[in-house]
């Protein structure tokens, strides 16, 4: 067993998120995403296709620890949308997958930066 590798998954320090900003960049659109508590978040598209694009909501969220720095969390945006997330703080990556009203199953991965206050 490699206990550098288990020492270190459960040893990380915490990545402070509620009341931070951060930059969700999938390629094909970026967001930035503010932690306004556990159980809420603003997201502000401000980019989409390479065009710039402003579009901001703010919706309740579910935020479940996997484990140190890595969360899953869900929402329903007021359009019908409905996100999944893996945020892996950690390794920056997050994972995304939504749902459109029409059924239409959406996946995504992207990177997480920190939007400097």
């Amino acid at each position: 067993m490699d206990t550098d590798l288990v020492t270190k998954t459960f040893t990380e320090a915490p990545v402070k998120i509620v009341g931070e900003k951060f930059l969700f960049d999938f390629g094909m659109a970026k967001a930035i995403i503010h932690f306004l508590g556990k159980e809420a978040l603003q997201f502000t598209i401000i980019e989409k296709l390479g065009a710039p694009h402003e579009e901001a909501e703010r919706v309740e969220i579910k935020l479940t620890t996997i484990q140190p720095n890595v969360y899953l969390a869900t929402w329903k945006e007021k359009n019908g949308n409905t996100i999944t997330q893996v945020q892996d703080f950690q390794n920056n990556i997050v994972y995304s997958n939504w749902t459109l009203p029409n059924g239409e199953f959406i996946n995504v991965n992207g990177k997480i930066c920190i939007v400097n206050p």
